[in-house]
């Protein structure tokens, strides 16, 4: 991978545009993806690649027709993805604005996954292509000091496409465009902040699959300064959120948008080891969110805490509903109301400092209560954390000591399985040297996971097939100019 990039600025803005490219060639763990070819169901496979399902995946069908290579001996993941950005900004003498600040970005992604064979062949099962312009423009105010505010529009134009073997998804444009604006007030020690936002959305995948939804997000906050280092902060939102083409069109029949008549029919997303169905009835999900905060930010000890409540209607989860077809596990996308509230936070502190070094220790903390409004817990839900790291900082090096413990995870849905605790232990150092011109080279270890433990993420849907890394060590030399 890499990137390169130039700009022009002047007296009253600047102008730049940046192009970055990514390769990325890898393998599945063995054991993760198995395919007989000479099977009669040559869709019922198993797949794990550790693409993210947010980041528009893709693949490319390059079958053979006819042609029994046997069993599939490994699988690697081929990626390719280019990214072109314009960004600029103009500053105004005078007038109603201040600036006006203006970016666009085109991005050109694939991702083939080849299936190699005992025989030394190889094929492209399936293909993810995702090619998406997405711009953004906000002017910005302030009229006096202790007024001032951003009002702005985005959007994307997103074709996604995913084709071969294992495509669970129809060819789909999705479309969206937000207004939006924030205003910021200031008087005494107190500070309010209002936004708001619309977005028209509209996905088509086929004639009868085509969705427009709009949906309509206002916030409120209130900033009040106890002392010259700390402050609280006390926040409402009503956010809405549209359905994404996955939960709306996964192995979805696209001539009658509805799921497939014969089970046969059904293709595996590799990325959770599930035949997933979407539902393309799902409407917006509408949350309503109530935080409190404490933030310290000078003094012997620093930190901040906050304690939120969120009511969220129509909540939109992947059920995985105890339903098997030959084996493998089907899931659908529902929405059931919830409620989740949680906790978070940490506090920082000097333990010592002396004229060339200081040591300081940060504790912290997090956890969350999901529950469905009808009953039960909702599914994939991280278990509560808290641990604590030590740094110590020389002249021209630094030394850091992270421990982290999460707890065992018993609140799980009716199709879950509990998630045992772990203790993740790290340590990194590095030393450094100034160089002229403000450039620097450094020298850092890194150790991870030191007490090699078996780590399961309790929200992954794969965490049976593929735990965290285990014990990993990292030497790396790094120049900044």
């Amino acid at each position: 991978g890499g990137s390169f990039g130039f700009s022009w600025v002047g007296d009253r803005g600047f102008v730049g545009l940046s192009v970055s490219s990514l390769d990325n060639d890898y393998g599945l763990p063995m054991g993760t993806h198995s395919h007989d070819h000479g099977d009669e169901h040559e869709e019922d496979h198993d797949e794990d690649y550790d693409e993210d399902h947010d980041e528009d995946h893709e693949d490319e069908d390059h079958e053979e027709e006819g042609h029994d290579h046997g069993d599939v001996d490994f699988v690697r993941i081929e990626l390719e993805k280019t990214r072109y950005d314009l960004k600029g900004r103009l500053d105004f003498d005078n007038g109603l604005f201040d600036s006006l600040n203006a970016s666009i970005g085109l991005t050109d992604y694939e991702h083939r996954e080849v299936e190699y064979f005992a025989d030394s062949d190889r094929e492209v099962g399936t293909r993810y292509s995702n090619e998406g312009l997405e711009g953004r423009m906000t002017l910005t105010h302030s009229h006096s000091a202790t007024r001032s505010g951003v009002w702005g529009f985005q959007f994307t134009d997103t074709d996604f496409g995913a084709f071969g073997e294992e495509a669970f998804i129809p060819e789909s444009n999705v479309r969206s465009l937000g207004l939006f604006g924030v205003e910021r007030f200031t008087s005494g020690r107190f500070t309010g902040e209002f936004g708001i936002r619309h977005e028209w959305g509209d996905v088509e995948a086929g004639s009868l699959c085509n969705t427009s939804e709009n949906a309509l997000s206002l916030s409120a906050s209130a900033l009040y300064d106890v002392s010259a280092a700390a402050n609280l902060h006390f926040g409402l939102s009503r956010s809405q959120r549209t359905p994404t083409v996955e939960e709306l069109y996964s192995n979805i029949d696209a001539s009658t948008c509805a799921a497939y008549a014969d089970q046969e029919d059904l293709t595996l997303h590799a990325a959770t080891n599930l035949l997933e169905i979407g539902n393309a009835n799902l409407s917006e999900e509408t949350a309503n969110n109530i935080e409190f905060g404490y933030r310290q930010y000078a003094g012997p000890f620093t930190g901040q805490f906050s304690v939120y409540h969120n009511s969220i209607d129509d909540y939109v989860f992947l059920d995985i509903t105890g339903e098997e077809f030959e084996e493998q596990q089907i899931a659908r996308y529902t929405a059931r109301d919830a409620t989740f509230t949680g906790f978070e936070g940490e506090v920082s502190m000097t333990l010592l400092e002396q004229a060339n070094s200081t040591l300081e220790m940060t504790v912290f903390g997090d956890l969350v209560s999901a529950d469905f409004d009808a009953g039960g817990d909702v599914p994939r839900i991280p278990a509560a954390k808290f641990g604590a790291e030590l740094r110590y900082f020389g002249p021209q090096w630094s030394l850091h000591l992270h421990a982290t413990r999460a707890d065992d995870q018993t609140r799980v849905a009716a199709t879950e399985l509990p998630t045992d605790g772990y203790t993740l232990l790290s340590l990194y150092g590095d030393y450094h040297w100034n160089l002229a011109n403000d450039s620097e080279v450094k020298i850092f270890f890194r150790a991870d996971n030191m007490l090699d433990e078996e780590v399961r993420n309790h929200a992954s849907f794969l965490k049976h097939y593929a735990p965290e890394p285990g014990r990993g060590y990292t030497l790396g030399l790094r120049f900044d100019y």
